[in-house]
């Protein structure tokens, strides 16, 4: 859930003015309020000088938010394990955790690859432990990518939902959450057995397990069906 909204401080001094010290601030900016905050002149008022002076490090605010999202992607630690679906799930875990921590930027995905030096390297020892086992070509760059795709909205479900039941009151954000999810169980109860008969009997499946129970799950049936797509002769090593 993101942290409760609080007002940039203003003025504050931050050495000497640079690109890393920009996204540095972006950075903060978007951690505690989302990437629509930011803006050029606001970032400036930091700095105490004005917009101009930050386009001798950045051509504008596309081109810092696009300095943003790959210092964020250089912080997806190298994922660890012994197979090849180990190594995919301590991926997606990392990359999930990573994005969550930096409020919405994990937005920027969509529709552009959040690409550089950190990115290869990972991409380039799964697809190594994905290829040793036999892994067909198009699963495991399809499978990585679609993979990709449902990390990235998860990470950005929750923010939205987070800042949804933030802005609904002044109680805690998971209390209102909690209460939301209360009163759409309730009234899926209510509904007509008769009229429903696949759906009632299924409502406590439906509504149990939480955001992380959920998000593992999902990852894990994405790796069973990478893994079902691997040809008898490779099964062997794609098990591990």
């Amino acid at each position: 859930m993101p942290p409760t909204l609080r007002p940039a401080a203003r003025g504050r001094a931050r050495g000497v003015l640079s690109l890393e010290a920009i996204v540095d601030e972006a950075m903060r900016i978007i951690d505690r309020e989302g990437i629509d905050e930011v803006s050029m002149r606001r970032i400036a008022g930091e700095f105490d000088t004005g917009p101009a002076s930050l386009y001798a490090h950045v051509a504008n605010k596309d081109d810092l938010l696009a300095h943003c999202l790959r210092r964020v992607v250089s912080e997806v630690p190298m994922p660890t394990g012994e197979t090849w679906q180990e190594l995919v799930r301590s991926w997606a875990f990392g990359t999930h955790n990573t994005f969550v921590a930096h409020g919405d930027i994990v937005r920027l995905t969509f529709g552009t690859i959040a690409e550089g030096p950190k990115f290869v390297d990972i991409m380039e020892r799964i697809l190594g432990a994905l290829q040793a086992a036999h892994v067909p070509p198009r699963v495991a760059t399809w499978g990585l990518d679609v993979l990709s795709l449902y990390v990235a909205a998860d990470a950005y479900e929750g923010w939205i939902m987070g800042r949804i039941f933030e802005d609904r009151s002044g109680r805690p954000t998971a209390e209102v959450g909690q209460e939301y999810f209360q009163q759409f169980a309730e009234r899926l109860a209510a509904l007509p057995a008769k009229q429903y008969p696949a759906m009632t009997p299924n409502l406590t499946s439906l509504m149990s397990g939480g955001g992380d129970e959920r998000f593992a799950f999902g990852v894990d049936t994405f790796i069973a069906g990478m893994a079902a797509q691997v040809p008898a002769e490779g099964a062997d090593r794609a098990d591990g």
